[in-house]
Parts: C-alpha cells; sequence; structure tokens
C-alpha cells in the first residue's frame, strides 16, 4: 500500500485537529492498554500542550515540543513503557509504546521527581508514503 504525501498529511492534521487545544502527553509504566483502554500501570509525568500539539508536514505530525508546560514536583519516579496523548478533557486519541520496534517510540532515561522530562524530536509518521 502506498498512499499520497497530501492524504498522509490531511490524516496527519485530522490527529492535531482530534487532539484539540491544551492537549496532554502522559507517561506510565505498566502495560500499554488494548484499545486505548483505561491505564493499569503507574502515571509517572504529565505535559500539556498549547493550542496544538504540532504543525502537519510531509505526511506527519511535527511535534511542538516547546510549547508543552509540566508541573515536575508532581512527577513520579520511574521509567516509562508507553505515553498517550489526551484531549484536554481526558479523552485517548494515541498510546505509543516505548521499544525500539515500527511505530515505537523511544526514552533515554527515565522520569525523575523535580526534574522537566525533555523531548525532541518527536513526530508521529503516518505509514505507508509513495515512492
Amino acid at each position: 500500500m502506498r498512499i499520497l504525501t497530501a492524504t498522509r498529511t490531511a490524516l496527519a492534521q485530522a490527529l492535531i485537529t482530534a487532539c484539540g487545544s491544551s492537549a496532554t502527553i502522559k507517561a506510565y509504566s505498566g502495560t500499554v492498554p488494548t484499545d486505548l483502554g483505561t491505564p493499569a500501570g503507574t502515571l509517572l509525568a504529565t505535559g500539556t500542550f498549547g493550542a496544538t500539539i504540532g504543525t502537519a508536514t510531509a505526511g506527519a505530525v511535527d511535534i511542538d515540543e516547546s510549547g508543552i508546560s509540566q508541573t515536575n514536583a508532581s512527577h513520579v519516579t520511574g521509567t516509562p513503557t508507553f505515553w498517550r496523548i489526551s484531549t484536554s478533557a481526558a479523552a485517548a486519541i494515541i498510546d505509543i509504546a516505548v521499544g525500539g520496534g515500527a511505530g515505537q517510540g523511544t526514552n533515554s532515561g527515565g522520569v525523575v521527581n523535580g526534574v522537566d522530562v525533555t523531548f525532541t524530536g518527536l513526530s508521529i509518521v503516518i505509514p505507508h508514503a509513495t515512492a
């Protein structure tokens, strides 16, 4: 399957729109829930986006890392096993497992109470690019 880049970019924009303003990104330890269900692990950290989670470009969502605010005093020390992006009303939109496989994110280090989580190089790539 191959999807036209303009269509992939439209899908990326649809994700941004679904997340809405003041969406959250949360780090959890534990097993990634099935079908975006209720997380069973420990909530380690919460970040809040500004007006959007990012911009749609060339079939991907370029996450606005600098637009994420957080209160590190409420962080719980631990190692994330997945990240969840939700609307400001806590409706789950995306779960991203931490690992090295296709469709997974990577972590370097863990979450530490009292220390900001550093977000760098985040993007969500819509698969199946045209050749």
